[in-house]
């Protein structure tokens, strides 16, 4: 079948008609059936939390995740967004990709540079990973306070000469 049919389906003795099933667009159902309904929404939405999903789209369009009257809002600030949804002090994960010079050379600068911002006894999660035998990706998991503080340490890994990509 393919991913846009509709098809009607027996849930319970209930008809239910479901579009799009692949796409999870909508389904009519009568049925009190919950696991019939939770298999249903993992199929359509892959495992994940349609109510939570639903949940973040009504406060994003009700404004609560607006930055604060008076502050810059364009495509180059960072943080609003995360410290909306993120509860501080929270774990977080700095992933950069940079230039390979001499083999762990910008792993190391990079976890020196957390040590430097966080502190040389801060609790750190540190993943190495080649990518090809031009570059490196490094991710760094650390405890953070507020989304000011991985704003500031996304801005020092760019000022790093030889890191290409952060996220």
């Amino acid at each position: 079948m393919h991913p846009t049919e509709s098809f009607l389906h027996s849930s319970g003795g209930v008809p239910t008609l479901v579009y799009g099933r692949n796409l999870g667009c909508s389904r009519l159902s009568n049925s009190d059936d919950e696991e019939d309904d939770e298999a249903w929404r993992k199929q359509i939405d892959g495992g994940g939390d349609l109510t939570d999903r639903f949940k973040h789209k009504v406060h994003a369009l009700m404004g609560t995740y607006d930055p604060p009257p008076g502050a810059t809002d364009d495509e180059n600030q960072m943080g609003f967004i995360t410290g909306a949804f993120l509860q501080f002090p929270t774990e977080y994960t700095f992933s950069v990709i940079g230039k390979t010079v001499d083999g762990d050379a910008y792993a190391n600068d990079v976890k020196r540079l957390m040590e430097s911002i966080l502190g040389s006894d801060a609790r750190m999660e540190t993943r190495v990973a080649p990518r090809g035998t031009k570059f490196t990706r490094v991710n760094v998991k650390v405890n953070v306070e507020s989304a000011a503080m991985i704003t500031s340490i996304y801005e020092e890994l760019d000022s790093m000469e030889l890191t290409v990509m952060k996220f």
